[in-house]
């Protein structure tokens, strides 16, 4: 006979089929990300022997260190989504909807082989973790949710939005900086812009994830920066007889997320309660 014990956990529900299908299409994607450190790694070492020195030789290898950074976050959403983590779930299918919109647009992902197969796990893991039984299991209000789950408060899906269109502008304006940078030789000052904003950005998106009431402060701040002078750039060269239409279309980017930052959800994210 069963004691009360051994009941108990013969009860607790077990991870449905897809989240156990999308956990371990995301361990791959980690292995697959691994591989590609490793030999960016050697690539950017051998560039760095033969093209750079000084301080440029050490901006060359942030890209395997975005790589890694990325392959690390992967492996954290795997171990959260298998937990029960919500805004785990939920990141990996605004990434995963978002890469594959993009590979679809400009066909990169209807190449044979790689784009293909990357295709192929992005439709997947969108499809496993937006049906039924995956919402379930990340929901705490569900019977069949995971026993791992805890009780620490789920963000709202617009935070979770945010922080990861944050983090994603991050990584691309440091491997974006970095090239130009590299490309001139440390001459390039645009390069060098990006990458301090992104530093600065990475110490921001870090105090909003942690609920910290600076780090929504100062997004908003620098927020409002770009839309005014992204506004004042369009109006300068329609006035110049210029380009206007790019930087009246970027000020919206960045408007957009003013928005979003201003709304309740956000605010009261980023004011927990004592």
């Amino acid at each position: 006979m069963a004691t009360p014990e051994q009941s108990s956990i013969s009860a607790r529900p077990r991870a449905p089929l897809p989240v156990t299908a999308a956990v371990v299409l995301l361990w791959f994607m980690v292995a697959a990300m691994g591989w590609l450190v490793a030999v960016s790694a050697v690539m950017t070492a051998f560039r760095v022997s033969t093209r750079f020195s000084g301080s440029a030789s050490a901006l060359a290898f942030v890209e395997p260190l975005l790589f890694l950074v990325v392959a690390f976050a992967i492996g954290l959403a795997a171990v959260k989504v298998w937990t029960g983590r919500d805004w785990a779930r939920r990141s990996v299918v605004i990434v995963s909807a978002t890469l594959l919109a993009t590979a679809l647009a400009t066909r990169a992902g209807l190449t044979f082989g790689t784009g293909l197969a990357g295709t192929f796990v992005l439709a997947a893991l969108l499809v496993l973790l937006a049906l039924p039984p995956s919402q379930r299991w990340c929901d705490r209000e569900s019977g069949c949710h995971s026993p791992r789950i805890g009780e620490r408060e789920e963000p709202p899906f617009l935070v979770v939005a945010e922080l990861v269109m944050l983090w994603a502008a991050v990584v691309f304006a440091l491997q974006t900086g970095t090239r130009a940078v590299l490309a001139e030789e440390g001459a390039d000052r645009l390069g060098l812009v990006l990458v301090a904003a992104a530093v600065v950005h990475a110490v921001l998106n870090a105090g909003m994830t942690g609920r910290r009431r600076w780090g929504w402060l100062g997004t908003v701040g620098l927020s409002g920066i770009y839309v005014l002078w992204l506004a004042a750039a369009a109006v300068a060269s329609a006035v110049g007889g210029g380009p206007w239409a790019l930087p009246a279309v970027l000020a919206l980017l960045p408007l957009v997320f003013l928005w979003a930052l201003l709304k309740p959800e956000t605010k009261s994210w980023c004011r927990p309660a004592t």
